[in-house]
């Protein structure tokens, strides 16, 4: 059975505010995940379930992205991303939606405890097998409205730093949202997702769907990533790392050296994040948006912005370099994440390739929560630090096996299936 992929768009791409359409899709990962930590305090108190077992279903649904992101990456490929992105948003507000009616039956229908983790662990599921193709399908979405030529990597680092920014924007304005809501009923956050995720349906139905075409060659469209993908997988679970084992590592970094307790070093923690999502989202905006540089840039620029954010909060005994530190190395993470996007995107079909990057950055966090059991507190920072620095000879890797092979990209397919 032959395969499809997208064809390059022929005509002038589409007004912005579709790509911006798309964007808010991707923006609804961001505000769920980060929405549902800020809330699990209320639930806890609210609904009986201690924080480790709710702990255990967050981290149940994340594990799918292991499964989902590859095979929905692949999918969009062949079949185009806006049925992708649907059933995301389907995944999305049914996963809500049972949270919310599970909760609800245990507080005015006495559903047994065991029956309320059931349904929890089944709605963390169905978000984890459907929500993981949001990403890569917006990813796919936004590359092929957003360039006119797919050989021009700064347009498609654009494109990509637009799903990006909205990721950002999820993660930014999600704790917003949730502790505004809770003031309400603990109940008001899963209604907030279940709007959000209408508004998404509404927002996306109507973005236009890029041509197909089908695809002589295999190369772009294989299964399993090429080899010369790899250092841009081990870039990203390098990423994972090191953004999981700061957020882990500040509230102790903090606590010594404000000798404050646990309390307030969480208040400090919550402004420093805030922060953090305005500097990548300034950067996505503000930098990658306007075609400042390509994806080998970024790769540059981004490792050693990581590098020197986690070497500051690594020593950092003052606010100041605090803030500084998340500052710059979410900014580096910011520009490296389109980066190595586009780059592996080169050499595989962007919905694929974006989904193995997922399935990446899943496997990153695993190891930084396994990483977390068996090192010292007080060294998470400096282990961030360095998964930073070994990112840096990957960065010089990349770019060398870029520079002596030469890609075959979807317009060259294209041409080869015209030709014959």
């Amino acid at each position: 059975m032959s395969r499809a992929v997208l064809a390059p768009p022929t005509t002038v791409p589409p007004a912005r505010h579709a790509l911006w359409r798309i964007s808010a899709s991707a923006a609804l990962l961001g505000l769920g995940q980060n929405g549902l930590l800020v809330a699990l305090p209320v639930l806890v108190a609210t609904f009986g379930l201690p924080l480790s077992q709710w702990a255990g279903l967050i981290l149940l649904g994340s594990i799918m992205f292991l499964f989902g992101s590859p095979f929905w990456g692949q999918i969009a490929d062949r079949h185009g991303s806006r049925i992708v992105v649907l059933q995301a948003l389907a995944g999305y507000i049914t996963s809500f939606a049972l949270i919310g009616l599970a909760l609800w039956l245990s507080t005015t229908q006495g559903l047994p405890q065991g029956w309320l983790i059931s349904l929890i662990a089944m709605a963390r599921i169905l978000y984890g097998l459907t929500v993981s193709g949001m990403v890569p399908a917006c990813q796919q979405w936004a590359v092929a409205l957003g360039t006119r030529d797919q050989r021009d990597d700064r347009q498609r680092v654009a494109a990509l730093a637009i799903v990006s920014a909205g990721l950002s924007a999820g993660r930014l304005l999600g704790p917003l949202i949730a502790a505004a809501s809770l003031s309400l009923s603990a109940y008001a956050p899963f209604a907030v997702m279940l709007v959000a995720g209408l508004a998404a349906v509404l927002l996306v139905y109507g973005v236009p769907v890029p041509r197909m075409t089908t695809d002589a060659s295999r190369s772009l469209s294989r299964t399993w990533p090429p080899l010369i993908n790899v250092p841009f997988l081990i870039m990203a679970i390098l990423l994972s790392v090191s953004v999981a084992l700061m957020q882990l590592g500040l509230p102790v970094q903090l606590q010594a050296a404000f000798v404050i307790d646990a309390t307030e070093a969480s208040h400090m923690m919550g402004l420093l994040l805030s922060l953090s999502a305005l500097a990548a989202l300034g950067v996505q905006l503000g930098v990658i948006r306007a075609h400042r540089f390509g994806w080998q840039g970024l790769l540059t620029l981004g490792a050693l912005g990581m590098v020197i954010g986690y070497a500051l909060l690594f020593r950092a005994d003052g606010m100041s370099l605090f803030v500084l530190g998340v500052g710059i190395a979410s900014a580096g993470a910011a520009l490296i994440v389109p980066g190595y996007t586009a780059g592996a995107g080169m050499h595989q079909a962007q919905g694929a390739s974006a989904g193995f990057l997922g399935m990446a950055h899943t496997l990153g966090y695993a190891g930084a929560t396994l990483l977390v059991g068996l090192a010292d507190p007080d060294w998470l920072l400096g282990l961030a630090l360095l998964a930073a620095l070994i990112v840096l000879p990957l960065v010089v890797l990349a770019r060398y096996l870029i520079s002596v092979t030469t890609p075959l990209r979807l317009d060259d397919l294209s041409s080869q299936s015209d030709n014959k």
